[in-house]
Protein backbone atom coordinates (compact mmCIF):
# COMPACT_ATOMS: atom_id res chain seq x y z
CA UNK A 1 0.00 0.00 0.00
CA UNK A 2 3.21 1.90 0.28
CA UNK A 3 3.84 4.81 3.12
CA UNK A 4 1.94 5.52 5.64
CA UNK A 5 1.75 8.82 7.06
CA UNK A 6 1.35 10.12 10.52
CA UNK A 7 0.50 13.56 9.71
CA UNK A 8 -2.05 14.62 11.85
CA UNK A 9 -4.85 15.80 9.69
CA UNK A 10 -7.31 17.41 12.54
CA UNK A 11 -8.29 21.00 11.87
CA UNK A 12 -6.34 21.34 8.92
CA UNK A 13 -7.98 23.34 6.16
CA UNK A 14 -9.08 20.57 4.10
CA UNK A 15 -10.85 18.87 7.25
CA UNK A 16 -12.34 21.90 8.23
CA UNK A 17 -14.02 22.39 5.18
CA UNK A 18 -15.14 18.81 5.12
CA UNK A 19 -16.73 19.25 8.44
CA UNK A 20 -18.66 22.54 7.20
CA UNK A 21 -19.48 20.53 4.71
CA UNK A 22 -21.49 18.13 6.75
CA UNK A 23 -23.16 20.44 9.06
CA UNK A 24 -26.58 20.41 7.62
CA UNK A 25 -27.03 17.05 8.78
CA UNK A 26 -27.56 18.16 12.10
CA UNK A 27 -31.04 18.64 11.42
CA UNK A 28 -34.23 17.42 12.56
CA UNK A 29 -35.19 15.99 9.23
CA UNK A 30 -32.34 13.88 8.89
CA UNK A 31 -33.13 12.26 12.73
CA UNK A 32 -32.02 8.75 12.25
CA UNK A 33 -32.02 7.21 16.03
CA UNK A 34 -31.06 8.44 19.34
CA UNK A 35 -29.74 6.90 22.99
CA UNK A 36 -27.82 6.62 25.91
CA UNK A 37 -24.69 4.49 26.68
CA UNK A 38 -23.69 3.84 30.20
CA UNK A 39 -19.63 4.10 30.84
CA UNK A 40 -17.61 3.60 34.22
CA UNK A 41 -17.20 6.33 36.90
CA UNK A 42 -20.71 7.17 36.63
CA UNK A 43 -20.43 8.66 33.25
CA UNK A 44 -23.06 8.11 30.60
CA UNK A 45 -22.82 9.08 26.52
CA UNK A 46 -25.98 10.41 24.52
CA UNK A 47 -26.02 10.14 21.42
CA UNK A 48 -27.97 11.66 18.50
CA UNK A 49 -27.42 10.23 15.30
CA UNK A 50 -28.53 11.92 11.82
CA UNK A 51 -28.90 10.10 8.37
CA UNK A 52 -29.02 11.91 4.76
CA UNK A 53 -30.66 9.11 2.87
CA UNK A 54 -31.70 8.45 -0.99
CA UNK A 55 -34.37 6.57 -1.33
CA UNK A 56 -34.20 5.04 -4.90
CA UNK A 57 -36.34 3.16 -7.33
CA UNK A 58 -37.62 -0.18 -5.91
CA UNK A 59 -36.90 -0.06 -2.44
CA UNK A 60 -33.37 0.85 -2.74
CA UNK A 61 -31.70 3.84 -1.25
CA UNK A 62 -28.32 5.82 -0.95
CA UNK A 63 -26.80 6.80 2.54
CA UNK A 64 -25.30 9.79 1.30
CA UNK A 65 -24.05 11.19 4.93
CA UNK A 66 -24.02 10.62 8.31
CA UNK A 67 -23.37 12.21 11.58
CA UNK A 68 -24.07 12.55 15.03
CA UNK A 69 -24.43 14.92 18.21
CA UNK A 70 -22.72 13.34 21.07
CA UNK A 71 -22.68 14.44 24.89
CA UNK A 72 -21.01 13.04 27.49
CA UNK A 73 -22.43 13.70 30.98
CA UNK A 74 -21.52 12.99 34.30
CA UNK A 75 -24.34 12.88 37.36
CA UNK A 76 -26.84 14.72 34.67
CA UNK A 77 -23.98 17.31 34.12
CA UNK A 78 -23.01 18.16 30.34
CA UNK A 79 -19.29 17.53 30.50
CA UNK A 80 -18.44 18.05 26.84
CA UNK A 81 -20.11 17.71 23.42
CA UNK A 82 -19.09 16.88 19.75
CA UNK A 83 -19.73 15.93 16.39
CA UNK A 84 -18.86 13.13 14.37
CA UNK A 85 -19.03 12.71 10.95
CA UNK A 86 -18.44 9.96 8.52
CA UNK A 87 -19.81 7.30 10.63
CA UNK A 88 -22.46 6.05 12.70
CA UNK A 89 -22.02 6.65 16.03
CA UNK A 90 -20.21 3.93 18.71
CA UNK A 91 -18.17 4.80 21.32
CA UNK A 92 -15.96 2.97 24.17
CA UNK A 93 -17.18 1.73 27.57
CA UNK A 94 -14.32 2.64 29.85
CA UNK A 95 -12.98 5.46 31.19
CA UNK A 96 -8.94 5.47 31.49
CA UNK A 97 -7.40 5.80 34.58
CA UNK A 98 -4.05 7.02 33.45
CA UNK A 99 -0.29 6.57 35.57
CA UNK A 100 -0.39 10.23 35.86
CA UNK A 101 -3.29 10.37 38.17
CA UNK A 102 -5.55 11.62 35.27
CA UNK A 103 -8.97 9.72 33.77
CA UNK A 104 -9.41 10.11 30.13
CA UNK A 105 -12.45 9.71 28.04
CA UNK A 106 -11.36 8.52 24.42
CA UNK A 107 -13.72 8.85 21.73
CA UNK A 108 -13.99 9.36 17.60
CA UNK A 109 -14.68 12.47 15.67
CA UNK A 110 -14.25 10.51 12.71
CA UNK A 111 -14.59 6.73 11.47
CA UNK A 112 -10.56 7.09 11.62
CA UNK A 113 -7.94 8.04 14.34
CA UNK A 114 -8.84 8.42 17.96
CA UNK A 115 -9.32 11.50 20.54
CA UNK A 116 -8.52 11.51 24.01
CA UNK A 117 -10.50 13.89 26.67
CA UNK A 118 -9.32 14.74 30.44
CA UNK A 119 -12.72 14.51 32.24
CA UNK A 120 -10.88 16.90 35.00
CA UNK A 121 -9.36 19.39 32.83
CA UNK A 122 -10.98 19.37 29.69
CA UNK A 123 -8.35 19.14 27.68
CA UNK A 124 -8.70 17.18 24.54
CA UNK A 125 -6.53 15.95 21.39
CA UNK A 126 -7.56 15.17 18.36
CA UNK A 127 -5.63 12.46 16.17
CA UNK A 128 -6.65 11.51 12.44
CA UNK A 129 -3.84 9.86 10.47
CA UNK A 130 -3.21 11.12 7.27
CA UNK A 131 -2.42 7.39 6.18
CA UNK A 132 -1.72 5.56 3.18
CA UNK A 133 -1.60 7.63 -0.06
CA UNK A 134 -5.10 8.86 -1.54
CA UNK A 135 -6.26 10.66 -4.27
CA UNK A 136 -7.03 14.33 -4.02
CA UNK A 137 -10.39 14.34 -3.48
CA UNK A 138 -10.59 13.12 0.02
CA UNK A 139 -8.99 14.16 3.56
CA UNK A 140 -6.97 11.16 4.13
CA UNK A 141 -6.05 7.07 2.65
CA UNK A 142 -6.90 4.09 4.57
CA UNK A 143 -5.63 3.53 8.44
CA UNK A 144 -6.53 1.67 11.20
CA UNK A 145 -10.80 1.37 12.98
CA UNK A 146 -10.24 0.80 16.66
CA UNK A 147 -13.40 -0.41 17.58
CA UNK A 148 -11.80 -1.33 21.68
CA UNK A 149 -9.07 0.14 23.85
CA UNK A 150 -7.39 -1.79 26.35
CA UNK A 151 -4.44 0.27 29.14
CA UNK A 152 -2.08 -1.18 30.69
CA UNK A 153 -1.06 1.33 33.44
CA UNK A 154 2.32 -0.09 34.35
CA UNK A 155 3.61 0.13 31.30
CA UNK A 156 2.34 2.70 30.00
CA UNK A 157 1.24 1.17 27.31
CA UNK A 158 -1.78 0.85 24.92
CA UNK A 159 -3.35 -2.03 23.13
CA UNK A 160 -6.03 -0.84 20.67
CA UNK A 161 -8.44 -3.92 18.97
CA UNK A 162 -9.97 -3.19 15.24
CA UNK A 163 -9.66 -3.62 11.71
CA UNK A 164 -7.54 -2.85 9.13
CA UNK A 165 -10.01 -1.47 6.06
CA UNK A 166 -12.64 -3.72 7.83
CA UNK A 167 -10.63 -6.72 6.43
CA UNK A 168 -8.38 -7.95 8.69
CA UNK A 169 -8.59 -7.87 12.41
CA UNK A 170 -5.72 -6.77 14.32
CA UNK A 171 -4.07 -5.63 17.59
CA UNK A 172 -2.08 -2.28 17.48
CA UNK A 173 0.40 -1.38 20.34
CA UNK A 174 1.53 2.20 21.19
CA UNK A 175 3.46 4.23 23.75
CA UNK A 176 0.59 6.15 25.91
CA UNK A 177 2.54 8.00 28.05
CA UNK A 178 1.40 11.74 27.06
CA UNK A 179 -1.99 10.95 26.35
CA UNK A 180 -2.63 14.60 24.92
CA UNK A 181 0.37 14.26 22.75
CA UNK A 182 0.58 10.50 22.32
CA UNK A 183 3.44 8.79 19.89
CA UNK A 184 0.96 7.54 16.98
CA UNK A 185 3.47 4.91 15.44
CA UNK A 186 1.13 1.80 16.61
CA UNK A 187 2.61 -1.70 15.83
CA UNK A 188 0.69 -4.18 14.43
CA UNK A 189 0.51 -7.93 16.28
CA UNK A 190 -0.50 -9.13 12.91
CA UNK A 191 2.43 -8.04 10.99
CA UNK A 192 5.25 -8.96 14.26
CA UNK A 193 3.69 -12.18 14.38
CA UNK A 194 3.07 -13.51 10.58
CA UNK A 195 -0.45 -14.57 11.21
CA UNK A 196 -2.60 -15.84 7.97
CA UNK A 197 -5.39 -15.11 10.65
CA UNK A 198 -7.37 -12.10 12.59
CA UNK A 199 -5.49 -11.16 15.46
CA UNK A 200 -7.89 -10.69 18.83
CA UNK A 201 -6.66 -9.22 22.09
CA UNK A 202 -6.65 -11.73 25.17
CA UNK A 203 -5.48 -9.58 28.18
CA UNK A 204 -2.12 -7.49 28.73
CA UNK A 205 -0.85 -8.12 32.02
CA UNK A 206 2.57 -9.44 34.36
CA UNK A 207 4.47 -7.49 31.60
CA UNK A 208 2.82 -9.65 28.87
CA UNK A 209 0.51 -8.78 26.32
CA UNK A 210 -1.34 -11.93 25.39
CA UNK A 211 -3.52 -12.18 21.60
CA UNK A 212 -5.72 -14.98 20.28
CA UNK A 213 -4.79 -16.10 16.18
CA UNK A 214 -8.43 -16.59 14.30
CA UNK A 215 -9.87 -16.69 18.02
CA UNK A 216 -7.72 -19.97 19.02
CA UNK A 217 -4.12 -19.83 18.96
CA UNK A 218 -2.83 -17.94 22.41
CA UNK A 219 0.69 -16.47 21.27
CA UNK A 220 2.25 -13.48 23.10
CA UNK A 221 4.62 -10.67 23.38
CA UNK A 222 6.55 -8.88 26.80
CA UNK A 223 6.63 -5.35 27.45
CA UNK A 224 10.39 -5.25 26.48
CA UNK A 225 10.03 -6.42 23.28
CA UNK A 226 6.76 -4.57 22.23
CA UNK A 227 8.51 -0.98 23.58
CA UNK A 228 11.54 -2.08 21.45
CA UNK A 229 9.58 -2.39 18.45
CA UNK A 230 7.54 0.59 19.14
CA UNK A 231 10.89 2.41 19.37
CA UNK A 232 12.01 0.97 16.50
CA UNK A 233 9.03 2.17 14.37
CA UNK A 234 9.40 5.95 15.86
CA UNK A 235 12.64 5.83 15.28
CA UNK A 236 12.23 5.13 11.55
CA UNK A 237 9.25 7.38 10.83
CA UNK A 238 7.58 4.69 8.92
Amino acid sequence: MGRFSYKNVYNSEKHNEFIESQRYLIDDKFFYHAGICELSDGFSVEYTVYSDIEQKEQGFSITKAVGAKVILRNAERTVYEYYRFNSYAYGFKDIIHHKNGHRYYPFHVDGCGISFLDVDTLEVYNYIPEGYKNNNDRIYGESFHIFDIYYDKESNLIAYCGSHAGIVDDVMVGDFSDPLDFNPHLISMYDILYSEYDIYFKELKDNRLYVLCDGREEKSLSVEELKEKINELTTKGK
